[in-house]
């Protein structure tokens, strides 16, 4: 099994673009939260984002560890390689969950506490 790189690349980039993001988001709901005397709302984005760039670092370490080997692999090796590759999605997946929910989380506390 070959990975394309050149698609894993923009994957990774735009992981990280979204990183970005939403700590600016983050940083902005900070600087508003003093108009509605409200707390560590902004703290959600941060901690979506911290969750998407550890997403981003188990991807990367599935890409470049278990392909290679996925490519190569004897029939006695194969079965334990996809279980370990499928497990490494499912790690991603949960944290692709945790994200967005950490920052929906963070987007209702604002929008509820902005609105009373």
């Amino acid at each position: 099994m070959r990975a394309d790189l050149p698609a894993e690349f923009i994957f990774v980039c735009a992981i990280i673009l979204t990183v970005g993001s939403l700590f600016l988001y983050g940083m902005i709901i900070r600087r508003l939260l003093i108009l509605i005397k409200a707390k560590h709302i902004w703290l959600f984005p941060l901690i979506a984002g911290l969750l998407l760039l550890a997403l981003a670092l188990v991807h990367v370490y599935r890409v470049l560890f278990y392909f290679p080997l996925l490519s190569t692999a004897g029939p006695g090796d194969l079965f334990d390689l996809i279980i370990g590759s499928l497990e490494l999605a499912r790690v991603e997946s949960y944290l692709l969950l945790g994200a967005g929910i950490s920052a929906l989380i963070g987007g209702l506390l604002y929008y509820l506490r902005s609105t009373k």
